[in-house]
Formats: C-alpha cells, structure tokens, sequence
C-alpha cells in the first residue's frame, strides 16, 4: 500500500471527535449512493423496456427482410439463390398490401399479408394463437388468421365455417373509398377464418395471414411478391448473411436485419439512455460539491499534520494524492453500496413486481427491469471519475501548507 493511501485511510476513518466533518463526509457517501443506486435503476427499466419492445417485434418481424428500393412489387426470382446460403434456414416470399374487409355491415381496412407455405416453419405469429388453428388452405378452401382487433371490429364468431370474410383490393389506379364497392373499382374473393393471433394493439388491429397464391390473385400480381423474410440458424451471425445476401442479390434492395427494420424506435430508445445518462451525470456532479468542501474543509483542519509530513520528508505530490485518494475512496464506498441497493431493488421488482404500470392497455402489469453489467461498470467509472476531479481543488489547497510548523515558531 502507498503511503498517500494509507494516510487518506487514516484521514478519512479518523473518528477522534463527532464534528461537521465526519457529517459531511457521511452525506457525501449518501449523496453518491443515492445517485449510483438511482442511475442503475432507471437505466435496468429502460433496457426492461427496451427487452419487452425486441420480444414483441421479435414475434411479428423477420429475423432478416428484402425489399426493393425503388419497387413495391419485384418478380420471385431470388428464393433459390439465397436458401443455398449456409446461415439461412427459411425463406418466405410474401406480399403485403391494403385491402378492404367486409363481414355483413362491418367495415374495415387492414393489410393483407399472404405468405408462402415455408412461412410456418418461421414459427412468429402462431406462437401468439389465441384462438383457432394457423393455415391458410382446407378442402380447396382459403383461410386467415386475423388479428385479434380485426376480430372484433367486424364481429367475427370464431370456429363458424359459415362465415366469409369479403376481401376487396382497389385497383392501383384508385383510392380506397368504402362507398365505391359496387362500382367495379376492386378486385373480391372470400376468405374464412382459422385462427387469431394476438401480439400488440397495433399489428392485431391492421394484419391479418393469407396464402401468398391468394394474396397474388387478388392483388392481381402473378409470380410477384412485396418481400423476402428470412429466419437464420444462427442470429449473432444475421448481419454477416444479410450482408452476404446483399452481394448475391444487388444494390437494388434492402436487406435489413431486425434492428435495421425498426431502426427509428431503437434511435430513439437509445437517444433516451444518452439522456439518462447526462442527466444523472449531472446530478453526481452536484453530488460531488460535497466530496469538495469535504476535501476543503478537511484541508483546513489537517494543516499541523499535513506539516508533519512535510518534515519528514513528504513531498507536494504525495499530499495531493492523499486527498485525491479521499476522494476516490468516498467514490468507491458509494458505488459499492449504490450498486448493491441498485441491484437489490431491480431484483425485487423483477422478482416479486413491486411497482405496476397501471394501465388497462399495457401488454405487461410490472415494470421490465434488466440489469446490464456494461452499465454498472460505465456508472462506476463515471462516479469516480467525477468524484477524483471535484478532489483536485482541496488536493492544490492542502499541498500549500508545507511552511505551517515554521510560521508556528516564528
């Protein structure tokens, strides 16, 4: 152990008499472990949410998508090519336009996603069943699976074969209106139901899952389709095959893997961490004034010591390194405590749901919380940096006190 150290040990564990500097030495830890404890907190709620928004789409995107940058519809001449890549293990083509669905007076209009058989083995939408079976075709026969919002806006009974929806496509030189239905502007065909699936608010109440050879009749696009989805063996390696696919298959598409496909919501979820993060760096900033009239004060009263050591030989540079040390050493004992009350509250609340959203719509009743040890260390490294900086003034005030013994005497 360095001498600097042992003396800021000594300093700091000196317990001579109760003064204000044995309070403010103890605020200061509070302070740093209420910031450290706060900080891990709200940071495990934000990747919670963050966790719970990747699961939800998890369920409803592809692991890997193509799209054309320039077309809506492209010709179904790819599958071959990119189901030889080693990585990947299902490819779907699929497309996906608007159409108008009708059930004796109930209207609604929602995206009509048809899928090629191989899409099933993808296993994303029927996992969420909540009703029904999950098939498209059945005694020559085509069926859906609608969302669970599409059931109820047109009051779809389920297990009723004698239901047909009524599925309308404008043709693509029109505007969807509902009151144009008997002009001979659309495209019909009836579809019956299979099964309904619930994932979240906004794909139950705008999807619903067809065959692709229905969707391609009705949208009037033969051999064509809208998109590729794609589920790989491996997902740490995605990006490495989508960037493989992009060379097989040109610049003229996109090939966008999970995060890219929802690129907005995670600019934003992670802008909003940044944010945490600044915020709550301000507050240990403010916290650390603490650690600095500590520091100062502390100057003040160990002047006769901090001459001593000078007589004996101490130098300026060991001086500032003991109050430098103080102050990291109050930093240490802040994150220390502060991460485990951190760890110990996000525990809790994972484990038994102390605090509960408290809403009707929300698809979860407690808080997500999930702990990223990347972000305990950054915390830690923050307070402690801030803490050494805030200890440098007291450190170049205390170093001057190297003639104190001698002023005494004269």
């Amino acid at each position: 152990m360095s001498f600097s150290l042992f003396v800021a040990k000594k300093f700091i564990n000196s317990n001579k008499k109760k003064t204000f500097i044995n309070f403010l030495s103890l605020l200061s830890t509070i302070t740093l472990i209420i910031g450290t404890a706060s900080m891990i907190i709200v940071l495990s709620v934000f990747n919670g949410l963050e966790e719970v928004l990747k699961s939800i789409y998890a369920d409803f995107d592809p692991e890997i998508k193509i799209e054309n940058k320039t077309k809506q519809y492209f010709n179904d001449l790819f599958y071959k090519k990119i189901s030889n890549i080693n990585n990947v293990k299902t490819i779907s083509g699929v497309l996906e336009n608007k159409g108008l669905i009708t059930l004796n007076d109930n209207k609604v209009v929602a995206k009509i996603k048809g899928v090629s058989p191989s899409f099933i083995d993808q296993n994303r939408i029927q996992k969420n069943l909540v009703e029904g079976e999950f098939y498209f075709k059945k005694n020559n026969l085509d069926y859906a699976v609608v969302g669970r919002g599409i059931k109820y806006a047109l009051a779809i009974r389920s297990n009723n074969d004698f239901q047909n929806l009524k599925v309308f496509a404008l043709k693509e030189t029109s505007k969807l209106r509902p009151g144009l239905l008997n002009t001979g502007l659309y495209e019909s065909k009836s579809l019956k139901t299979s099964g309904v699936f619930a994932i979240e608010n906004n794909f139950d109440n705008n999807f619903i899952f067809t065959s692709l050879d229905f969707a391609q009749k009705l949208f009037n696009k033969k051999d064509k389709v809208s998109s590729y989805e794609i589920k790989v063996n491996n997902k740490s390696t995605a990006k490495k095959t989508a960037n493989q696919i992009q060379q097989i298959i040109g610049p003229s598409f996109n090939v966008l893997t999970t995060e890219q496909q929802r690129a907005g919501l995670y600019k934003i979820l992670q802008t909003e961490k940044f944010v945490v993060y600044l915020v709550f760096a301000l507050i240990i900033i403010l916290s650390s004034f603490n650690i600095f009239f500590l520091l100062s004060m502390m100057a003040i009263e160990k002047k006769k010591e901090i001459s001593v050591i000078y007589a004996l030989g101490g130098k300026k540079n060991q001086i500032k390194k003991i109050f430098i040390f103080q102050g990291i050493i109050i930093a240490i004992k802040g994150v220390l405590f502060g991460t485990f009350v951190g760890c110990l509250i996000c525990y809790l609340q994972d484990t038994f749901g102390l605090i509960s959203i408290n809403m009707s719509s929300s698809i979860i009743e407690n808080y997500p919380v999930k702990i990223i040890y990347n972000d305990v260390l950054l915390v830690a490294l923050i307070v402690i940096f801030i803490s050494s900086i805030s200890s440098i003034i007291p450190a170049n005030y205390a170093s001057k006190y190297e003639n104190f013994l001698n002023l005494n005497k004269k």
